[in-house]
């Protein structure tokens, strides 16, 4: 069996789980976090970098045993095939992830507007190409049209992008 990089989405919080039973059942999974300031109490929560996805290498043959996975809700496809996520994005994210799997995140004020074409200078998507879409409303991260994952809508920090 091939086994490649996938994105899985999973339900809503159930990040953690997924991870655990798949990581659990022996699948290669990442699951970058990042470490954000919680608006009401000033201390720092541990959460994900990509909510809902993570990146999990499995053959097509095991396609069935990832999508019944509790927790999970579907295998990111374009068509009826699960879209292969290139390698050098997941060694990317690995890259900057620490031991604890966590990737550290630098803020700078935004200065992009909607459709402009960008290049991700830092952290887990260095060096490749994007469209700016959107500031998020925690002014700390951005939503990117990633043009390597077959335009797939990516959120990243911004400090890790420029012109």
């Amino acid at each position: 069996m091939d086994a490649k990089w996938y994105l899985v989405k999973t339900k809503p919080l159930n990040e953690n789980r997924v991870f655990t039973r798949l990581t659990g059942a022996g699948y290669e999974c990442l699951f970058p976090r990042i470490r954000k300031k919680a608006r009401r109490t000033g201390q720092f929560d541990i959460r994900p970098l990509f909510p809902t996805y993570l990146f999990v290498r499995f053959a097509l043959e095991q396609v069935r045993t990832i999508r019944y996975t509790h927790g999970v809700s579907k295998i990111v496809t374009f068509g009826e095939e699960p879209q292969e996520v290139e390698g050098r994005i997941v060694e990317a994210v690995r890259g900057r992830m620490d031991d604890e799997g966590i990737v550290a995140l630098v803020t700078r004020p935004p200065d992009w507007k909607p459709g402009e074409k960008i290049r991700i200078g830092e952290g887990p998507f260095s060096g490749l190409e994007a469209v700016f879409v959107e500031e998020l409303p925690d002014r700390e991260r951005v939503v990117l049209l990633l043009q390597a994952v077959s335009s797939f809508k990516v959120v990243v920090n911004k400090e890790s992008i420029e012109r």
